[in-house]
């Protein structure tokens, strides 16, 4: 087997699989941008994780303050 045969059969074995794998291998720029939109999606979604964090403590702990002021000026 020459090299020009084993760079042309590896060639299409990767154009195969990615094809099976749903990569439109006709148009690679598209494909970058797929993976660029799916990067930026799973960082908003991290994003909004953390801050729902912060805010489920920032809720319970108003609430814990607001218990130990009701406990501390009795009740009338």
């Amino acid at each position: 087997m020459t090299e020009h045969e084993i760079r042309r059969i590896v060639a299409e074995t990767v154009d195969q699989t990615l094809t099976r794998l749903g990569v439109d291998t006709e148009d690679p720029l598209e494909f970058q941008k797929d993976l660029q939109h799916l990067r930026a999606w799973r960082e908003s979604v991290a994003t909004v994780k953390q801050q729902s964090l912060v805010t489920a403590v920032g809720i319970l702990i108003a609430g814990a303050l607001g218990l130990m002021w009701l406990a501390l000026r009795g009740s009338p």
